[in-house]
């Protein structure tokens, strides 16, 4: 079948990790081992430069884009040494002002970046401050934010009139601040948005120590609608070590393919951005959404389902030659990399794609 969706022509919304370095140490991040701060070695730390920027992304691709995403899985973009005069070096390249996002935690560099990164702002453009919670709570998911350092940032970026997020994820520590918290967006600013975490299906989250001992629990807010699950997060690793990872993606093709058919994938529209969109990872392989590029990365987060989701794509795509450092992107999405992902496609969606693009989530079905 040939690659008729990811043509570089018709790219317009790219999702870049940017960088894979990070401040914070959220327990449930797959960049630290077993919910510690110890960090996992198989990950890599690196940030794109503007000259690797540069390299990757030639001037044509760039004034084709209407949409960048600067995000990550391990990382956070404003780690990035060279963040601002990457931003830079597109909006002096465009003259249509794409929409630039850009998630971060907030808690890192100084008043006079975070005052450069909002005059580099396009009118279009928004930063996403991940903040859960106030002074007294907002650490006890972000580990490592200091709330004097980020709140001097968040006012200084305010202050510069550039557009910004709040994005407020939901937990019993944080949930009697939500009157609070509006009052500070509202005097920042910031359009508050808040979000249910993820990773509570199997139970209470538990945020270790360097020793792996547990210092405390993170419990989901009331509000949160979880699936009732006898089973925890340990006692499923176990199973599917006795059981086997062969076993558990049949049971999940069986539960998933009572889905089929409702699975909206990026390669089949446009998102409203106008054409298709393309994720790279910080190590230049190239995927068709983020939901790949997160999988096909070398971590092994064996805590949840999403490892055997990983243990699929790896058997399928893992020859593919996606590599921004061995050929350019027009030759990945036009040549025989992409083309060849799509011919490997099965025909039957994947386990990724029903858990993260279809009608609903089924974790209770997964963990009777």
């Amino acid at each position: 079948m040939p690659n008729k969706y990811w043509k570089y022509e018709n790219i317009k919304s790219v999702h870049l990790e940017v960088s894979t370095l990070c401040n914070s140490i959220c327990p449930w991040c797959p960049r630290y081992n077993n919910f510690s701060p110890n960090l996992n070695p198989n990950i890599s730390e690196e940030a794109y430069s503007l000259q690797r920027f540069q390299d990757h992304f030639p001037i044509d691709f760039i004034r084709q884009i209407n949409f960048w995403t600067f995000a990550g899985d391990f990382g956070d973009p404003c780690t990035a040494p060279d963040i601002i005069p990457i931003l830079d070096y597109i909006n002096k390249a465009t003259t249509h002002s794409p929409t630039i996002k850009i998630h971060t935690n907030g808690g890192m560099k100084t008043t006079n970046f975070w005052h450069d990164l909002g005059m580099s702002m396009n009118s279009n453009s928004y930063v996403i401050f991940a903040v859960d919670g106030l002074e007294d709570t907002n650490h006890i998911y972000r580990r490592n934010v200091k709330w004097d350092k980020l709140i001097s940032n968040m006012r200084t970026y305010s202050k510069t009139g550039a557009k910004a997020e709040w994005d407020y994820l939901k937990f019993k520590h944080n949930e009697h601040q939500y009157a609070e918290a509006q009052q500070l967006a509202d005097e920042l600013g910031f359009k508050l948005v808040f979000k249910n975490p993820n990773g509570f299906e199997g139970g209470p989250m538990p945020a270790r120590d360097k020793d792996y001992n547990i210092d405390y629990y993170i419990q989901p807010a009331d509000d949160r609608k979880i699936p009732v699950i006898e089973e925890s997060i340990v006692s499923f690793v176990e199973k599917l070590k006795v059981e086997g990872y062969d076993k558990w993606e049949t049971r999940l093709e069986d539960i998933y393919s009572k889905k089929q058919g409702c699975v909206t994938c990026s390669a089949n529209h446009t998102f409203g951005n106008g054409g298709y969109e393309v994720r790279i990872n910080c190590d230049g392989t190239v995927w068709p959404c983020s939901f790949y590029g997160h999988l096909m990365k070398k971590y092994l987060d064996n805590r949840t389902v999403s490892y055997v989701h990983q243990q699929q794509a790896r058997k399928i795509f893992k020859d593919i030659n996606n590599s921004l450092y061995n050929m350019s992107l027009k030759e990945i999405l036009d040549g025989d990399p992409f083309k060849e992902m799509y011919e490997k496609w099965p025909d039957n969606k994947m386990l990724q794609c029903y858990d993260a693009c279809g009608p609903s989530k089924t974790m209770e079905k997964i963990y009777a």
